[in-house]
């Protein structure tokens, strides 16, 4: 984690400490759950925080006056600036901005209900605290989402995403398939990101700010193995090992003296 990432971690802590109605998605959510133990050296930095905001009615500038203050908590020569206003499927986008005015990194605050989360734990100011966060499974389901579309080749980040997710035990596919139905949506073909590799390649290779990146084969090849059930339909009952999907085993309870 970088200087800038570090602040942006200090500011969703302070969020969480005044309680603010907000379930963490995004970049920052998946340092938040891999922050002491993630399985893989890749790291994609970011400049966001991402994020919905549980409450309805509430309006642009009540979320700005309550991420200020958070902010200035952290470091009282920042201000936020609202720079996007709510619209329909559309965050409302925030600045936050040095004395000079020049932007430090960026919020972007949806206006939805998230139920899919839970509390991860961080160490702030010397004592523990839970940062509200989108589980890993509903991460995932977003990004299989993205890149079943064919707006793939501009989310070339949701490719390293997922590669790093893929380091990751314990995903069930039925539940991440669940997940990529909910709220009505319906994923994609993945008709780009099978057939169109050369086009998909171009596309990595631009993506900067990769820490670790691997070559794009290499890349490709784990994720299309990560995502091969989702293309091809197979839902059956199974777990992600961390390197492969297995058959889901039930142990039986009897003779276990309970």
């Amino acid at each position: 984690m970088n200087e800038n990432e570090a602040l942006m971690m200090k500011v969703m802590a302070e969020l969480a400490i005044a309680k603010a109605p907000i379930i963490f998605k995004g970049a920052m959510n998946l340092a938040l759950a891999l922050q002491e133990s993630s399985p893989t050296e890749v790291h994609r930095e970011t400049h966001d925080i991402d994020g919905d905001w549980l409450l309805g009615n509430t309006s642009a500038e009540t979320m700005r006056k309550v991420l200020e203050q958070a902010v200035q908590r952290v470091d009282s020569s920042l201000s936020v600036v609202l720079f996007r206003e709510m619209a329909q499927e559309k965050s409302a986008g925030f600045r936050i901005v040095d004395a000079d005015k020049e932007r430090v990194f960026k919020v972007d605050l949806g206006l939805r209900r998230h139920p899919f989360y839970q509390d991860y734990q961080i160490s702030y100011q010397g004592k523990p605290l839970f940062i509200r966060g989108a589980t890993l499974p509903k991460m995932l389901a977003d990004k299989i989402c993205a890149i079943s579309s064919p707006k793939v080749f501009r989310r070339a980040k949701d490719l390293v995403d997922v590669y790093i997710l893929s380091h990751c035990k314990g995903f069930d596919l039925l539940d991440v398939h669940r997940l990529t139905h909910v709220n009505g949506r319906t994923p994609g073909t993945f008709e780009e990101f099978c057939s169109r590799k050369d086009d998909l390649k171009h596309a990595y290779e631009k993506l900067a700010n990769v820490e670790n990146k691997p070559d794009f084969q290499s890349l490709y090849d784990r994720v299309n193995l990560f995502l091969k059930p989702f293309i091809r339909k197979e839902l059956r009952s199974r777990e992600w090992t961390g390197e492969a999907w297995k058959e889901k085993q039930y142990t039986s309870e009897r003779g276990q003296g309970r």
